[in-house]
């Protein structure tokens, strides 16, 4: 039957309703002001550009909202932030740059280059994208394209210093010495300052090109001995070329480099280290201990320390920096992105759990201790290689790191990171409010054009947002409603009502958005009470329909009457009285009035598919058939309509065209039980056993008061061989058809 609009005005847009600003406006500056805009149209009632603004609100605040996500490690949350900004906006850029180095940060490198290959397709001439697709291919070990690029690039941004020195490590790494060598000292004569010789060296370290790394940083301290992190260098390359006999040495150059800058967390973090491995555990606490209080060495300094404190016979001490250093390296080890890493952290586990193990043992709780051992043994097992020593292995992991970050940190990440936990936590919620609320503003301008599945959308992503919003459900229900969803309008309309009970157009709604979806006797409950109804034609005729197709429809005769004798041309309305006749198995009158509403409008819905019912039940198939094919070609999505010729293309003995026509309703409806419990039936009756039990067990999950599907999906185990699931089947068909039976029971 064709709908019944409820007249639901969607509300004129207001100023959106956001919480103060928070104190981080240097991220937020385009989200915020993107608001303000979009709010001022919408005052302005410019809802064009009340859009634009919406849209831009939405791209700035699911870029940051990544961000944040990618800072925390929450990189599936990430990727669905930056999936989220791609979708909202006509810019494609931005968001696919973020989810590229996402891309890159988790090894996908296929999806990294496809994205950045877009980006780049989109405007040559962008260095960023540029930079990282060279980067991603790089990293992929297509060094050749990687250097392809860098070259086209260099040859476009002539004197870009940035690009001239990832070119040169491109060459470094493809064994290119002479042709990175050239590049190296051209950038140093372009910046002559010792930062440039130390980043020089730093890179010749990270490709174990060790001498050219002493040369160079030796030049940075011979411009300043004061340079930041040129000693520092000089002691990592100290111990990755010399191991143990070169910590004397680096000692000596981390001091130095401490003298600089004493608060410097790594470099007290390796001088710590360095101590350690040569038995100065009193000299090497301090050190260790200030590197414990950053984030980015704490792990380590605690491991550390733990050993210092063994050492030093204190090992209720050790125990307690060993525990909590197992326990940040357990977090961290989940995050392990490639086979190497992974094989570094567990060589780490395998040693913290050993050294914990140790410490317990050595303050009398063996208990304890026990396990510890047993796990430093089973990741002992797990490891390729036993033959490096801790601290270069650290040293190694340290070096793959940097080489392998090659796209530059964007200005909002690192201040993100800045940021205190309290503060995150408050930008977060800050970005969800205004991504939810510009969401509704978006969604209602959608329905203000009576757009309202796009509607529907939009107050939909704001519902995952912000569920408990007051206006969510009523705004979600009434488009889904007016969309013809009438399925998935029922919840958010059933919340509404009970949030508004007072609210008749939200229930008459939810009564028709009842029927329309089945449920024939929740519209009528609804319905029944309505004070409205008995002048509101529509609502009569709803109620009637309902009714009827609740089995109730001598009740519906005195409506019918009533509403025959004004409106007796009404196509609708003969349609429903054939049901009813149709219903009491008085198939002449059913007959009569159904004619009479074809007369009317030779394409009214349910007509042709009601006669076809009729003649089902007469057995009278081809007719069927003819009817139903009718309805069809009026109204191809009518799925009962579909399945019931299905069912008479079955008893027709032509189960090929049946399952044909229940596959293309299963497609659009993979919910429709009914239509599974004919598949079912009918895969059972071709010997297709497995097939047929998974169609009947997916009707009996979606409709399990249904004793039919009890007793097919019993034969069908028996045939199947599985008699005890059988058995329980056929005990559940009899149970169900004993309570139809019972008297007074429904």
């Amino acid at each position: 039957m064709s709908g019944h609009t409820v007249a639901i005005a969607f509300p004129i847009l207001a100023a959106l309703a956001l919480p103060p600003q928070e104190p981080t406006a240097d991220l937020t500056t385009r989200f915020d002001r993107a608001l303000g805009e979009a709010s001022t149209a919408i005052g302005r009632e410019e809802p064009q550009i009340a859009e634009s603004r919406l849209r831009t609100a939405l791209l700035e605040g699911w870029l940051l909202l990544g961000r944040i996500e990618q800072a925390a490690g929450n990189l599936d949350d990430a990727r669905h932030a930056f999936d989220k900004a791609s979708s909202v906006s006509v810019e494609l850029r931005r968001p696919r740059l973020a989810s590229a180095g996402l891309a890159l940060r988790t090894g996908e490198l296929d999806r990294a280059i496809q994205l950045l290959r877009q980006v780049v397709g989109a405007d040559p001439g962008d260095l960023e994208a540029r930079r990282m697709l060279a980067s991603a291919l790089a990293t992929a070990g297509q060094m050749e394209l990687a250097i392809q690029e860098l070259e086209e690039l260099t040859a476009l941004s002539a004197g870009d210093l940035e690009t001239s020195y990832m070119l040169a490590t491109a060459y470094l790494k493809s064994d290119r010495l002479e042709a990175a060598d050239e590049l190296f000292a051209a950038l140093a004569r372009e910046r002559p300052i010792p930062a440039t010789w130390v980043l020089i060296g730093r890179t010749y370290r990270d490709y174990d090109e060790y001498e050219r790394a002493r040369d160079a940083l030796r030049t940075a301290l011979e411009l300043d001995p004061e340079t930041r992190r040129a000693n520092f260098y000089l002691a990592t390359v100290e111990l990755l070329t010399r191991s143990q006999d070169g910590i004397p040495a680096a000692i000596d150059l981390l001091q130095k480099e401490l003298a600089i800058a004493p608060a410097d967390p790594l470099a007290n973090l390796y001088l710590g280290m360095a101590l350690t491995e040569v038995r100065r555990h009193e000299e090497a606490l301090p050190h260790l201990l200030r590197a414990a209080e950053n984030d980015s060495t704490r792990t380590d300094a605690l491991q550390y320390i733990g050993k210092s404190y063994l050492a030093l016979d204190r090992p209720a001490d050790a125990a307690r920096a060993l525990t909590d250093a197992l326990a940040l390296a357990e977090l961290e080890a989940d995050t392990a992105s490639t086979a190497a890493r992974d094989d570094l952290r567990q060589r780490r586990l395998s040693s913290l759990h050993y050294q914990l193990a140790q410490a317990l043992r050595r303050s009398g709780d063996e208990v304890g201790a026990r396990p510890h051992f047993e796990a430093a043994e089973a990741y002992s097992a797990r490891l390729t290689e036993t033959s490096r020593d801790m601290l270069s292995r650290y040293l190694e992991d340290d070096v793959d790191s940097s080489a392998a970050s090659a796209a530059a940190d964007l200005p909002q990440q690192r201040l993100i990171a800045e940021l205190e936990p309290s503060r995150v936590a408050a930008l977060e919620q800050h970005l969800e409010n205004g991504l939810a609320e510009s969401y509704l503003n978006l969604g209602v301008l959608k329905a203000r054009s009576r757009r309202f599945a796009a509607a529907a959308a939009l107050f939909a992503e704001a519902a995952a947002l912000r569920p408990e919003h007051d206006r969510i459900d009523a705004l979600l229900g009434t488009a889904l409603f007016n969309a013809t969803h009438y399925r998935r309008a029922v919840e958010p309309l059933e919340r509404a009502s009970q949030s508004d009970p007072d609210n008749r157009d939200l229930q008459r709604m939810l009564a028709l958005a009842s029927m329309h979806s089945g449920d024939h006797d929740r519209a009528v409950a609804l319905l029944r009470d309505d004070p409205g109804r008995t002048a509101d034609r529509s609502l009569q005729y709803a109620y009637g329909v309902a009714l009827v197709r609740s089995g109730r429809a001598p009740e519906a005769e005195a409506i019918f009457a009533r509403l025959l004798t004004e409106n007796a041309d009404w196509p609708e309305l003969n349609v429903l009285l054939g049901q009813a006749h149709a219903q009491q198995q008085d198939y002449e009158k059913a007959l009569r009035f159904l004619e009479r509403a074809l007369d009317l409008d030779p394409q009214v819905a349910e007509a042709q598919a009601t006669l076809g019912d009729i003649y089902l039940r007469q057995g009278r198939l081809e007719a069927a058939e003819r009817a139903f094919r009718a309805e069809l070609a009026n109204h191809p999505r009518d799925d009962r309509a579909r399945y019931t010729l299905a069912v008479v293309l079955d008893l027709l003995n032509r189960s090929e065209e049946a399952v044909g026509v229940i596959r293309e309703i299963l497609a659009e409806r993979p919910d429709f039980a009914d239509a599974r419990y004919l598949l079912g039936k009918i895969l059972l009756e071709q010997e297709e056993i497995d097939s047929a039990i998974g169609q009947l067990e997916a009707a009996r999950s979606l409709s399990p008061g249904d004793a039919n599907i009890h007793y097919q999906l019993g034969l069908a185990y028996q045939r199947g061989g599985r008699v005890e699931e059988a058995r329980r089947a056929f005990e559940v068909f009899r149970s169900l058809k004993a309570q139809d039976s019972t008297p007074g029971e429904s």
